[in-house]
C-alpha cells in the first residue's frame, strides 16, 4: 500500500483502490450506501415511502453522531476503485486494536473482493503493530460473518443484536 498524508492507495486486480478522508460533499453518497446496506427487510416494510425516507434519515444520523461519540478518533474514509466511490470504511486505531467500525460497499461492487482486499490490508497492520483486529458484525449480516470467518476471525461475545470478533495474528497471544 502506497499512501500520501490523506489518501492510502493499494494495488489491486479490481483497479485502483483509494482511501481518501470523507468531506462533508460525501453526504449524499454515504446515505445511499447507508440505505443500500440495511438489508431486505426495510424494503418489506409497509410504510408510506416519505415515512420510510424520514427514518432511513433518522438512523442515518444517529449511526454518524455514534460513531464520532464511540470513536472521536477513528479515520472515517470513502473507498474509490479508480476515482469511483465504491464504499466507506471506519477504523478506530486506538484502545489497543485496530477495531473496524464499519465496512461498506456499494451493491455493484460486493462480492469482487474489495472487502476482503481492505481487510487483508487492514489484518496487515494490525499485525505488523502485533495488535489484534476486533469488530462487531450484525448477527442477521450472514454474508459478512461468513466474510470474517474465511479470514479467521472468531466470534468472542454477542448480545441480542450483534457479534464481537476478533482476529489476533501469530505475534499476539490471547488475552
Amino acid at each position: 500500500m502506497s499512501s500520501n498524508a490523506d489518501t492510502a492507495v493499494l494495488a489491486s486486480p479490481l483497479g485502483v483502490i483509494a482511501l481518501r478522508p470523507e468531506v462533508p460533499t460525501d453526504e449524499a453518497f454515504r446515505f445511499a450506501l447507508f440505505r443500500a446496506s440495511r438489508g431486505p427487510g426495510w424494503d418489506q416494510v409497509a410504510l408510506p415511502p416519505d415515512m420510510l425516507a424520514m427514518i432511513m434519515t433518522q438512523q442515518f444520523r444517529a449511526q454518524t453522531l455514534g460513531y464520532r461519540a464511540d470513536y472521536p478518533d477513528a479515520r472515517l474514509e470513502i473507498i474509490t476503485v479508480d476515482d469511483t466511490p465504491a464504499g466507506r470504511l471506519a477504523v478506530d486505531r486506538g484502545r489497543g486494536a485496530v477495531h473496524l467500525v464499519d465496512i461498506a460497499v456499494t451493491p455493484d461492487r460486493r462480492g469482487q473482493g474489495l472487502g476482503t482486499t481492505i481487510l487483508r490490508q487492514l489484518m496487515a497492520e494490525a499485525a505488523e503493530a502485533a495488535l489484534p483486529m476486533t469488530l462487531h458484525v450484525a448477527r442477521d449480516n450472514l454474508a459478512a460473518h461468513r466474510l470474517y470467518l474465511r479470514l479467521g476471525f472468531e466470534a468472542i461475545t454477542e448480545d441480542e443484536t450483534h457479534l464481537s470478533m476478533r482476529w489476533l495474528p501469530a505475534s499476539v497471544k490471547p488475552a
